[in-house]
């Protein structure tokens, strides 16, 4: 077995949660544009650092007072080195150039859009189909005269159990607690990425989108833990640029 192959069993990547909930299980059709996926997925890699302590957002060291003090939209690299996965190491390597650069300004929002502009979604792919979550396959379409690739993933308890995280962390709020654990900080940074990408609708809940969407937001808010909002927020507002520069 290839030493970096995900066990079935195993807890995924948030950003491959959010790549599979971004796809349709049976074709492998992406559900939203390509810029959407891609600031959505470098929100996720981001977080997926600052998970493993590589990263502090939010914050900066006063030299002069020799104290961290919260500095919104800063980024700090805690723990510079390899990370063992292609991915996290390019965007750990990013991190470092913006904060080197862009002293003094909004570095998160920086940083989502210019790592996202690198095709993202294509290099997650392939690194999805080399650690075996997904794989390559054609399928027939238009009766079967036209056969075209798709990436399917190998097991499809995969994609199941990103949207039972989801509809357990809304249910976690709806039920106020009862029974129930709360969601950790990768659920929360889940639900909050779906709803900034408007992928609610294929999660198959059974009601509206947008009483839907009121959840997911409702689960970030209610989290205790202001990194995972501030991303989420930034990630929202980097798809609206999207939108306005589009329309320009």
């Amino acid at each position: 077995m290839h030493p970096t192959r995900i066990d079935p069993a195993a807890v995924l990547p948030l950003h491959a949660e959010l790549y599979l909930l971004a796809h349709d299980d049976d074709t492998g059709k992406q559900l939203i544009n390509e810029q959407s996926l891609a600031i959505g997925l470098a929100g996720a890699l981001l977080l997926e650092l600052w998970f493993t302590d590589r990263i502090h957002i939010g914050w900066a060291f006063d030299y002069r007072q020799q104290q961290w003090r919260e500095a919104p939209g800063q980024l700090v690299v805690a723990k510079p080195g390899p990370t063992a996965n292609p991915l996290t190491d390019s965007a750990l390597a990013a991190v470092e150039r913006v904060a080197r650069i862009h002293a003094g300004s909004d570095q998160l929002r920086t940083w989502l859009r210019v790592f996202a502009a690198s095709d993202l979604p294509e290099r997650v792919r392939a690194n999805l189909i080399m650690i075996g979550l997904l794989r390559r396959t054609h399928i027939r379409r238009y009766a079967g005269l036209v056969k075209t690739e798709a990436h399917l993933p190998v097991h499809e308890r995969y994609a199941v159990r990103a949207r039972a995280h989801v509809r357990d962390a809304v249910a976690y709020h709806e039920r106020q607690g009862r029974h129930r654990t709360p969601p950790d900080n990768q659920t929360v940074a889940l639900c909050g990425l779906t709803a900034a990408l408007e992928l609610a609708e294929f999660l198959y809940d059974g009601r509206s989108t947008r009483e839907l969407t009121e959840w997911l937001r409702y689960v970030v808010e209610q989290h205790d833990e202001a990194t995972v909002r501030a991303v989420v927020t930034a990630v929202d507002a980097g798809r609206g640029d999207l939108a306005v520069a589009a329309m320009r």
